[in-house]
This record gives C-alpha cells, sequence and structure tokens, in this order.
C-alpha cells in the first residue's frame, strides 16, 4: 500500500511540474562561437502561454568547466544580468545585440555543431532542457578547432 501512495505522489509531483513548464516553450536555439576561441553565445525564443509573468534566472550547460551568463546589449556595451522577464501571453526573442546566453571557458576540443545541453532555469516553470550546437559566426574570420 505505501508503494502504491508513494507513486500517486510522484505522478501528481510529475503532472504539477510539467503542466507548469508546459506553459513555457524555448524554440529556434542558435548557438556561435565569438571572436574568442573559448567563448560562444546562444540565441532563442521563449514563449510564456501562460497567465503569470516567469523569469529566466539563470542557465547552464552539460560541458564541465563552462561559465553560462545571461547578458544584455545596451548603447553597443554588453553586461551581465540577473534574469530576463517572460511576460504572460508574450515570446522574448534572445538575440544578437540585445538579450543572450554567454557561454565562458569553452573547451577547445568542442567542435563545430557538437550538440549538448542547455538548461534555462525559470523563476516560476523550474528547469528546461534543450538541445544547442555552437556555430561558426558568418563573416566573422574566426577559427575554432
Amino acid at each position: 500500500m505505501r508503494l502504491k501512495g508513494l507513486i500517486s505522489v510522484i505522478f501528481i509531483l510529475f503532472l504539477f511540474t510539467h503542466a507548469h513548464a508546459g506553459e513555457i516553450s524555448v524554440r529556434d536555439v542558435k548557438g556561435i562561437f565569438s571572436m574568442r576561441p573559448d567563448t560562444g553565445a546562444i540565441f532563442l525564443k521563449v514563449e510564456n502561454k501562460g497567465r503569470t509573468d516567469d523569469a529566466i534566472i539563470g542557465a547552464r550547460v552539460d560541458i564541465k568547466g563552462v561559465v553560462v551568463e545571461l547578458h544584455d546589449v545596451k548603447n553597443g556595451q554588453m553586461y551581465k544580468i540577473d534574469r530576463i522577464p517572460v511576460p504572460a501571453k508574450t515570446t522574448v526573442e534572445l538575440k544578437r545585440g540585445g538579450l543572450h546566453i554567454m557561454l565562458f571557458n569553452l573547451p577547445v576540443e568542442l567542435g563545430e555543431g557538437q550538440e549538448f545541453k542547455l538548461t534555462l532555469i525559470f523563476e516560476k516553470a523550474g528547469e528546461i532542457t534543450v538541445p544547442a550546437k555552437l556555430y561558426m559566426s558568418k563573416g566573422k574570420g574566426h577559427h575554432h578547432h
């Protein structure tokens, strides 16, 4: 009887988490290597279909030693931020020249197009993990091994 109760609790927790995270969707994930060989940037779209405002409050990747930061650009200057608001019933685009996710300390052996996991941490929806890849920035003349 205790096992049945535990399974019910786990199932209810799964439904709650899944339903809440289901209001947030992440798509069009694109990554580029920056001018420095050990840095990159991730761009994507986050849609909040729910009735409650949310925010990205952090991110991580499954690559050992890589530092992940939320960034914005204002007046041509890039700077670190603590959160990216994702208001209810809107889509927020992380793109060049604006909000984006920076990756620092990328290993040299990370090749172009190699897939890794990006986990976005939301204030209310929890964690959402999506596949990501980094590519060369077109026209930048940067070479990465």
